[in-house]
């Protein structure tokens, strides 16, 4: 028993893939929508949440006859590969509510989108990353500047602050929530 306790803790230790990911949702509650997928996002195994942006009401962009998104961008730390990441958090949209027959763009519980991975490019099939339409959402990069500091998207030259200041001056609507996610309750029952 305090072998497996030893190991666990040896594990958690070692976690060194800082991975960054975007949660929108617009559908139902969709404060509690974000707070429930960060904290089934904190059970995962071998995965843990570090930090949290702000909440942001944002408009919808390409499809915009619709509901504005709660969005907000966390940092995790990992052991998962990049390819078993994205399958844990389609399954974690799936379970949350995420209908995947729909259309893009269309109304959803929840959204997640993994932004970087440490510093690679990943280029497959079914994963890009960085997120391929990361440079044109400001609701992406508004707050993963909060959390990032002055910095760069892996294979971007510009700085997150100047794709801001660039996207400026023809964007979408961005403000701060008045709410904020309950830290408390970032530990979620399976």
């Amino acid at each position: 028993m305090f072998l497996m306790w030893k190991l666990s803790i040896l594990m958690f230790l070692t976690m060194n893939n800082k991975v960054f990911l975007s949660l929108g949702s617009n559908l139902g509650n969709r404060k509690q929508n974000i707070e429930n997928c960060i904290a089934h996002l904190n059970n995962i195994s071998n995965m843990k949440v570090l930090k949290i942006s702000s909440l942001y009401e944002t408009s919808p962009m390409y499809n915009i006859d619709q509901r504005d998104f709660i969005n907000c961008v966390i940092e995790v730390e990992t052991l998962l590969k990049p390819i078993d990441l994205i399958a844990q958090t389609q399954s974690l949209e799936k379970k949350i509510g995420r209908d995947k027959i729909l259309h893009r763009n269309q109304p959803r519980k929840i959204d997640i989108d993994i932004l970087t991975y440490n510093d690679e490019i990943i280029n497959e099939d079914n994963l890009k990353v960085p997120h391929p339409k990361i440079i044109e959402r400001k609701f992406v990069l508004v707050p993963l500047l909060e959390l990032k500091g002055i910095s760069v998207i892996p294979g971007c030259v510009k700085k997150i602050e100047d794709l801001i200041e660039d996207l400026d001056k023809n964007s979408d609507k961005i403000r701060v929530c008045n709410y904020k996610i309950n830290e408390e309750n970032l530990s979620h029952s399976n």
